[in-house]
């Protein structure tokens, strides 16, 4: 009897034994799990100011992008250049060299100018309508935004008219430096003095600038050059 309960209390000893080995082979529960924990350590500042400028503007640099600076997409886009052009830009320092046609016509005949060039037997009157063509129609046609009297005085006239005969401005290019020609209006008469003759391409319009000098310039086609115009300027003379 005794033996019995020796072996009991011995077989009792290996359970509790083997229980304490099993336990520590028992994998950790997904709740007794933990994550290491790391530290993040900020990102060092750069210093630009100190940095050399073949660093920052390098290679390697980073490219930082200039929202200042337009894009072709958003840059205002050139409708290109036209006589309003021109007249906008400098309409502000000149408003004074600038008449407006009404104040110049004639109420008899509706035309705002006689223009006169003796060197080439021409008188021509000068009429202003909304489109060049239609008045030149008539007669030579007046740039409708360039002044009618004082500073810059635009006309234009065919050398060919649309039925083949001979234009106002056929002989235009028979002018030469020192020529001289007459305008008047309901304002008055003035000379001119011929200083400029010379070829411009078609969308040329700088020659119709508003200036606070009194001139003239005069315009025409050239026969067989579409892209080109003939220009003439004069100045006011005593």
């Amino acid at each position: 009897m005794k033996m019995k309960k020796q072996f009991a209390m011995a077989l009792l000893l290996c359970a509790a034994v083997g229980l304490s080995s099993c336990a520590d082979e028992i994998p950790a529960q997904p709740n007794e799990l933990q994550t290491p924990q790391y530290t993040v350590s900020p990102a060092p500042e750069t210093d630009f100011e100190a940095m050399p400028e073949e660093e920052i503007h390098g290679a390697g640099a980073v490219k930082v992008i200039d929202k200042t600076r337009r894009t072709t997409a958003d840059a205002p886009q050139n409708t290109g250049v036209t006589p309003e052009n021109i007249w906008q830009e400098d309409a502000t320092v000149t408003y004074n060299a600038f008449t407006l046609p009404e104040k110049a016509a004639f109420s008899e005949d509706g035309s705002i100018g006689i223009l006169s060039i003796p060197e080439l037997q021409l008188t021509v009157n000068v009429y202003e309508a909304a489109d060049e063509m239609e008045a030149m129609d008539l007669g030579a046609a007046h740039f409708k935004s360039t002044s009618a009297w004082d500073g810059n005085v635009g006309i234009s006239a065919h050398n060919v008219n649309f039925n083949g005969t001979d234009g106002y401005f056929k002989n235009l290019h028979q002018l030469s430096a020192g020529d001289t020609l007459t305008y008047e209006t309901a304002l008055g008469a003035r000379n001119y003095a011929v200083t400029k003759v010379k070829t411009i391409s078609a969308d040329d319009w700088n020659g119709l600038s508003r200036s606070t000098e009194n001139r003239i310039t005069l315009i025409t086609c050239i026969s067989g050059q579409p892209d080109k115009r003939l220009m003439v300027q004069a100045e006011q003379v005593q």
